[in-house]
């Protein structure tokens, strides 16, 4: 076992390295459970941490110690972040192995420069230098991702699996290679060709994770242009049923002397019981597709949806007070209030039910409040607020809230699945 001096050295080392990896993870993660699951996870995580760290060093030898308690806490670290965060798999597993990549890149920066700047035989003193190197270059790097990229990444869904499957292969391309090039310098800082082929390997990582950036801002613009198509799809749904009214209102202009003919005739006649069923019946072919609210986008989503619903026989009631000007964006009512309504409609189809569902687009206080009902298909599970098996309508309606501080909560009550989205524009 190791000694005093060794033990309490281990122990400051991890605890600068979990904190590393907590601001990691603060960074990176969809938090998926609530706040008390996730602390209570990430606590585990460091214990775990601390524990198999000890025991590597402890009980292995020399040459393999590091290694193995560098691989074992790293993938279970991975384990607990796949676990603990509300994305896609593909995605989870690139982000972290970036990280890795990265942590991996200044642990080897540090041994070098620790070597360079160490009191000579002391080893405490060098592991804690490397420590503090490692901090001092990553923690800049994490803060600068959280403020910057951090939005940036969470408007690309985490369901387009393809893309980020190449891209996770990609970083674990690298993290191998650093891997490796972190052992093998820590064996050897002074091999010459293994720092020119360290710096090699940095540099086209650096212009690999350049294109990478480029290839996620174009997932992010694919994003973008289909919530275009289908601002213009709901759009023309909205103008077809303005022309076709409108068509109604010129045919009704056109024939009203008819009517009034009519009218008078049966009036001469004291037939008081036909004026009024006539009457009846022209308010019925005059009916007009209703104005849900003064907002054109959202009017044309519910509208749209009124439609589909109508088409399979399916109940649709819905009522909105949003004004002309809104500050939530028209790409943004398309991410949330349209594919709320496509996942209720598509929910009473596969249940061959006839709903009814329900939509409400209020404001309460400065918020906008969304909330859609349907009923609930037998196989829905929810898991603090949310569908345990997320699609990517729900994924885009998640990402799109976050931009307004918003907050989105399923619950199922007597057979009635209920999404209220709360957002803070």
């Amino acid at each position: 076992m190791l000694g005093l001096k060794y033990t309490v050295t281990t122990f400051f080392v991890c605890f600068f390295l979990f904190a590393l990896h907590l601001v990691a993870v603060l960074s990176l993660e969809e938090r998926r459970f609530s706040k008390k699951k996730t602390v209570l996870l990430w606590i585990v995580a460091g214990i775990v941490f601390f524990a198999v760290v000890y025991l590597c060093h402890s009980l292995l030898t020399k040459s393999i110690r590091f290694t193995a308690s560098f691989m074992g806490s790293f993938l279970y670290f991975w384990g607990t972040f796949i676990y603990a965060s509300a994305d896609g798999f593909w995605k989870k597993c690139y982000l972290w192995v970036s990280y890795g990549c990265v942590f991996c890149f200044f642990w080897s920066l540090s041994s070098i420069l620790s070597n360079l700047l160490a009191i000579e035989g002391s080893v405490v003193l060098v592991y804690y230098l490397r420590s503090l190197i490692q901090i001092a270059f990553c923690l800049p790097i994490l803060l600068v991702y959280r403020r910057y990229g951090r939005s940036f990444i969470r408007e690309v869904s985490g369901f387009h699996s393809k893309n980020w499957r190449r891209l996770f292969i990609v970083s674990l391309f690298y993290f191998i290679m650093f891997s490796m090039l972190m052992v093998k310098l820590r064996s050897n800082e002074k091999d010459v060709g293994v720092l020119l082929f360290y710096v090699f390997v940095a540099l086209s990582f650096v212009a690999v994770t350049l294109v990478n950036i480029s290839n996620i801002y174009y997932m992010k613009k694919e994003a973008r242009d289909e919530l275009v198509k289908q601002n213009v799809e709901y759009l023309t749904s909205y103008v077809e049923g303005v022309k076709e009214m409108e068509k109604e209102t010129r045919r009704i202009r056109h024939d009203v002397r008819h009517h009034y003919d009519c009218i008078a005739s049966m009036a001469r006649e004291g037939d008081t019981e036909g004026i009024l069923r006539y009457l009846g019946e022209e308010e019925e072919r005059q009916e007009r597709p209703s104005s849900f609210c003064p907002h054109v986008m959202v009017n044309g989503i519910l509208s749209s949806y009124r439609n589909k619903t109508k088409d399979a026989g399916v109940s649709f009631i819905a009522q909105a007070d949003t004004p002309f000007y809104s500050r939530i964006k028209d790409v943004d009512y398309v991410a949330i209030l349209a594919n709320l309504l496509e996942n209720a409609l598509n929910a009473a189809k596969g249940m061959e039910s006839s709903g009814p569902i329900r939509a409400a687009v209020k404001g309460v206080g400065g918020k906008t409040v969304i909330v859609v009902s349907n009923p609930a298909p037998s196989g829905l599970k929810l898991e603090n607020g949310l569908p345990i098996n997320r699609s990517t309508g729900i994924d885009s309606v998640i990402t799109a809230s976050k931009r307004y501080n918003g907050e989105v909560e399923y619950k199922v009550e007597d057979g009635i699945c209920t999404v209220c989205v709360v957002l803070s524009p």
